[in-house]
């Protein structure tokens, strides 16, 4: 495999027409050879620092990074039309609440860290007619859709300009937490249920978001050790349910935070369901004993108080275990 990435660069070196062109192909085989070495490619406090910054207001990235975001980005659209599109979710945790949410497609151009109200600008026209070949209005997803379509076009079209259409640090980190969320096919997710005004009493960081459960999932990053999903009834949607939309994905720094005085529960039974089937997973118990141990973890290195609430699942524990008893009997 590297023998022929060698000789790929080698051709590539040739031909130095196009110089983004260029750079970019170079920058792929340098990544390819680097994942083939082992390297890990960590999130750093700088880039944490530039996510809620204008695109323009910030350096940037080079070549390499803004393509690797963009591809991140293109594979987070691609397993969103697969796993979530069109499913809701029914999460039963472990505190006895059921959580019905589904990721709609309107929130998912904000969700992954592109500036649509920015490039649906006057400032933008141009962009759009002659990049995207867009004249009028165009709905969010389809603007995705149409950025990553256009994707080669796009870039080279911001590398001349240094920047301006995409925050690159914004979308790279969006879209791996993302990614790790598993498509909740895994129970390796909490919930915290989240009380914003406790957590602006104890935090000197601000959260400028209305969340009201934090979907909190193990990152492997040493500056952001937890990925987050924030949700928030959604109250557009006419149901008799309380359905819950994306608000946000976030990589705090400040963990202790966000666990600090806040209950938390872990999930019990996902629901996946679409409109021809309906799948069940159910937590087996070394998968409930893992959460628990992972939550253990938290409060132990961040000092936390045990808020961990699982009455509801003991609850049902008690009584299946009555109902087989007075089965046996």
């Amino acid at each position: 495999m590297l023998v022929q990435l060698l000789k790929l660069l080698n051709n590539i070196i040739k031909d130095t027409q196009n110089e983004y062109l260029f750079l970019t192909k170079v920058s792929i085989c340098v990544t390819i050879c680097a994942l083939l070495r082992g390297e890990n490619i960590m999130i750093s406090r700088k880039e944490l620092g530039y996510v809620s910054s204008w695109a323009s207001k910030i350096p940037y990235p080079g070549e390499e990074y803004a393509y690797d975001a963009i591809s991140n980005l293109k594979q987070a659209v691609e397993d969103y039309k697969s796993f979530y599109l069109n499913k809701e979710y029914d999460i039963i945790l472990s505190d006895g609440e059921q959580l019905l949410f589904e990721i709609l497609s309107k929130n998912l151009c904000h969700m992954l860290g592109v500036d649509y109200k920015n490039l649906t600008s006057e400032y933008f026209d141009e962009f759009r007619h002659t990049i995207l070949g867009v004249s009028g209005s165009i709905q969010s997803f389809n603007l995705l859709e149409k950025l990553i379509e256009k994707m080669d076009d796009v870039l080279e079209y911001d590398y001349k300009r240094g920047g301006i259409i995409f925050n690159y640090y914004r979308i790279m980190i969006k879209c791996s937490i993302f990614d790790k969320l598993s498509y909740f096919s895994k129970f390796n997710f909490g919930v915290i249920n989240f009380d914003k005004g406790i957590y602006s009493e104890k935090s000197e960081t601000a959260f400028n978001g209305n969340s009201e459960k934090l979907l909190y999932v193990q990152s492997n990053e040493a500056t952001c050790p937890y990925f987050m999903m924030g949700i928030l009834p959604d109250n557009r949607i006419a149901t008799s349910d309380v359905k819950y939309a994306v608000e946000t994905l976030i990589a705090p720094s400040n963990v202790k935070d966000f666990f600090n005085n806040q209950e938390v529960a872990i999930p019990t039974q996902i629901i996946i369901t679409t409109e021809d089937k309906m799948e069940k997973k159910i937590a087996t118990s070394s998968e409930k004993i893992a959460l628990l141990n992972q939550y253990r973890s938290i409060i132990n290195e961040y000092r936390v108080p045990h808020m961990l609430n699982i009455y509801g699942d003991y609850e049902v524990m008690l009584n299946s275990d009555s109902n087989v008893k007075k089965r046996v009997k």
